[in-house]
């Protein structure tokens, strides 16, 4: 609006506009204001009064700010009136929005307004023209419209479907999150593009574009439409197509709403429930009991297998529909009623034999078994009937056989009580001998243990007097030979085997004496050997066996490997400084090994320090000699040493214990 010819009559200028102009503004539909050129209101049409809450006649006369309050919506701060620019400046003030009218009671809504100047005939401003209109009702409308498109695509984005939109040329308007997941792709090679081009072409389908190319043009729809097809990065999957037309809104051009349903899992489903089905069905048809399917609702039946119907004589037909009363299984209606009250509060019920009269009035026995399962949302109950007819006469016949047969024993039985005396006696006979010799055996081995302990203390006793005067004497030998020289060598090597064999004299008086080795076996004494010897010396000892179970192994072997482990011990004691220890006893095919393993210091075997290390080592392996074995060592200095006994076993014994 670049101005408004003068609308005042030429008489009266300023004053309120003539009679037509009155008319003119008053029929418009958007509210008006027509002010002086001081900004006084000198008319209002119908709109604007509706609008401000002020009538003309109380308008007319009042400044335009107290009939038009504007507040901006951002800040709620007043904004300068559009007349008070137009009247200042001369021009015309184009539409403004984000504004909002306070009117007279209070009531706000939004504007669009604009405004001009009133020019008289030689053009200067006596006054302005203010247009204005409420447009709340269309920005909610707007808003509303803007909500709910918002609300759909909030919908279809969380759509566990995939969803393409295609426009009429089939390229891809738009897709949800489902589609790009699902195919493994992003918007930006799919939005554009059209639809048969999309991944390897699997979209490519004559038929397809047949079915799509329709739906605008003739407003069409179609459904179920499937794709088997090996979709890339995905494989091979079995999709189900629906397609509608989105009808033309706001601006936009209709489109082709396309939903894809990959319904692979729900046929291979399908398929086992399929198979699962055929073999139930199968199974039920050629079972060799009868099957009843009986309604938990209604106690009546609705399936009988083929062996069922043979049995009763009746047909299928015949047993839809009736309760096991009708059909003879129960009395009456009311035992039917009980017996399935006990299937509904336990789940199961049984009768071992239960009295049953078939179509042609046969009276059998059944064994009779029900219990109720869920088929998917439903319950269903089933019933397995046996014949035990046969079974229950095959029964009472060996019971009245057995009654018989018992009763001839117990005939036979007072037969032979006169001639039993006899043998009675000279059973008596024989135990009382047997428990003599018993006897006389337990006197003789406590003999036997009594002079082994004898010669024990005898040979300990004499050879420790002996051995301990040969040691005096070497001591003194010693103490006046120089050092060094090859006879003080010597007779520290002397010194060490006096040693040796006091040991193994030691040992030998332990042999010949009772032990925990000859009360408990090896594994188990030497397992209470390690434990003792550990509390003693304070060294960790971990002991393993394996292959033993408990078992006794010849004498002379066990002897020997329990020696071994002693003197390793000993030697750890002695000369390592370990703090852990492993005993490792294993049974293999063939032979039994001992492994002493410790973290001690080590030694050099050819070093002079180690001649105590050596002297042990040449004790046991002497002792695992004798009884056909070998011994090995392994040492380095800081890298403690390792004892490995190995004794074969006699041929039998190996095998006995692994065939």
């Amino acid at each position: 609006m670049e101005g408004i010819e003068p609308i005042a009559s030429p008489e009266h200028p300023g004053r309120a506009p003539a009679d037509w102009v009155q008319t003119a503004l008053a029929g418009i539909g958007a509210a008006t204001i027509v002010t002086d050129a001081l900004g006084r209101v000198l008319f209002m049409n119908p709109v604007a009064e509706s609008l401000t809450g002020w009538p003309q006649g109380e308008g007319a006369g009042q400044g335009l700010t107290a009939v038009f309050r504007v507040e901006s919506e951002q800040t709620r701060r007043p904004v300068t009136d559009p007349v008070t620019e137009v009247l200042a400046t001369g021009k015309a003030v184009g539409l403004a929005d984000h504004t909002v009218l306070i009117a007279r009671d209070g009531t706000e809504r939004r504007l669009d307004h604009g405004a001009a100047p009133v020019r008289d005939a030689a053009g200067a401003v006596v006054g302005a023209v203010l247009v204005f209109c409420d447009v709340s009702e269309r920005q909610r409308a707007v808003r509303a419209v803007e909500d709910a498109r918002a609300f759909a695509e909030g919908i279809v984005q969380t759509v566990r479907e995939p969803l393409v939109v295609l426009d009429a040329d089939l390229r891809v308007w738009t897709a949800n999150r489902s589609f790009y997941q699902t195919f493994r792709v992003d918007p930006a090679e799919t939005e554009g593009r059209f639809l048969f081009d999309l991944g390897n072409r699997q979209w490519d389908i004559p038929r397809l574009r047949e079915l799509l190319e329709e739906v605008l043009p003739r407003d069409s729809h179609f459904g179920d439409f499937e794709v088997d097809h090996t979709f890339e990065g995905i494989g091979r999957r079995a999709m189900v197509l629906n397609a509608r037309r989105l009808d033309p809104a706001g601006g936009r051009p209709g489109l082709i709403l396309l939903a894809i349903e990959d319904a692979t899992d729900r046929r291979r489903a399908a398929g086992v429930l399929a198979l699962s089905e055929t073999r139930y069905r199968r199974l039920f048809e050629t079972a060799q009991d009868g099957i009843l399917l009986v309604d938990p609702d209604t106690r009546r039946v609705f399936d009988a297998n083929p062996f069922l119907t043979d049995l009763l004589g009746y047909t299928r037909d015949e047993l839809v529909g009736k309760e096991l009363w009708e059909i003879g299984l129960f009395r009456d209606i009311e035992s039917s009623k009980a017996a399935f009250r006990t299937l509904q509060e336990k789940g199961y019920i049984r009768y071992d034999d239960l009295p049953l009269r078939t179509h042609d009035g046969r009276g059998i026995e059944v064994e009779f078994v029900s219990n109720v399962y869920p088929v998917g949302d439903t319950r269903v109950i089933q019933c397995n009937i046996r014949d035990v007819t046969d079974r229950k006469r095959a029964e009472d016949a060996l019971r009245a056989a057995r009654a018989g047969l018992e009763g001839r024993v117990r005939e036979r039985t007072a037969e032979l009580a006169h001639s039993n005396g006899a043998l009675t006696d000279e059973i008596a006979r024989r135990e009382r001998a047997e428990a003599d010799r018993r006897d006389l055996q337990q006197r003789l081995t406590t003999a036997q243990e009594d002079e082994r302990r004898r010669i024990a203390r005898e040979l300990h006793d004499q050879m420790g007097q002996h051995l301990a005067a040969l040691g005096l004497g070497l001591e003194v030998i010693k103490s006046e030979t120089p050092d060094p020289s090859p006879t003080r060598d010597r007779l520290q090597q002397l010194q060490a085997l006096t040693d040796l064999i006091g040991r193994e004299v030691h040992d030998l008086a332990l042999e010949l004496r009772p032990t925990a080795l000859d009360d408990l076996g090896l594994q188990a004494a030497l397992a209470n050997y390690a434990e003792g010897w550990a509390e003693r010396s304070a060294v960790e000892v971990d002991f393993h066996a394996a292959g033993l179970d408990g078992d006794r192994l010849p004498v002379p072997v066990e002897t020997a490997l329990y020696r071994v482990v002693q003197e390793a011990l000993t030697n750890v004691l002695k000369h390592a400084s370990a703090r852990r220890v492993s005993v490792v006893l294993q049974r293999s095919p063939g032979h039994v090994s001992a492994v002493v393993e410790d973290d001690g210091r080590g030694f050099d075997p050819e070093s002079a320090p180690a001649a105590g290390h050596r002297l042990g080592v040449l004790g046991m392996r002497e002792r695992v000699a004798l009884v056909g074995g070998s011994l090995a060592v392994e040492s380095a200095p800081g890298r403690g040493a390792t004892v490995i006994a190995r004794v074969p076993l006699p041929a039998g014994d190996g095998e006995d214990r692994d065939g």
